[in-house]
């Protein structure tokens, strides 16, 4: 029983814990990244200052050239990270790596400062149910920078032996 002189909230306070949202599709690139050599993906979920990634699934086969082909494929980065992509950034999917490229690759050695979880991977012939699967995968930035340079390289300039 309330007491005639007490006041009640009209909007009582949320409590509701917060959950993580899903964003609008719209397309970021890593900063610092422009034009042609611009790595561009979807932003498709926000929450606690991270964003989750989904790049086209061709990136795949630069991350792990060993692999077979991909059909999903989305990184866990910090918000940070990322700047919305511009008109003139490229976000076509890339083309396979060559065999220099796939043993330059694979000779890099892994760094934790530039490095980003595997958020989704989905394999082709796989259940789709390897989604958040990862949580121990990560990837080298690197490897995508070298990617967008390799292939919009000059066709007369020599392979790089290795990723920068």
């Amino acid at each position: 029983m309330m007491a005639s002189g007490a006041v009640v909230d009209a909007e009582p306070m949320d409590t509701a814990v917060a959950k993580v949202v899903a964003a609008k599709p719209a397309y970021f690139k890593l900063v610092g990244s422009k034009g042609m050599l611009a790595v561009v993906g979807e932003v498709v979920e926000l929450g606690d200052g991270n964003v989750c990634w989904k790049l086209h699934p061709a990136y795949a086969a630069w991350f792990w050239p060993l692999m077979l082909k991909a059909v999903s494929l989305a990184l866990l980065l910090p918000q940070s990270m990322l700047e919305p992509a511009g008109e003139d950034d490229n976000i076509a999917a890339p083309r396979p790596p060559t065999e220099i490229e796939k043993s330059a690759i694979l000779k890099t050695p892994e760094s934790a400062e530039d490095s980003a979880r595997v958020y989704t991977l989905v394999l082709k012939g796989k259940q789709p149910s390897v989604h958040k699967a990862f949580p121990t995968r990560s990837v080298n930035l690197a490897t995508l920078r070298y990617c967008r340079k390799r292939i919009n390289a000059d066709p007369k300039t020599p392979p790089v032996a290795k990723p920068e």
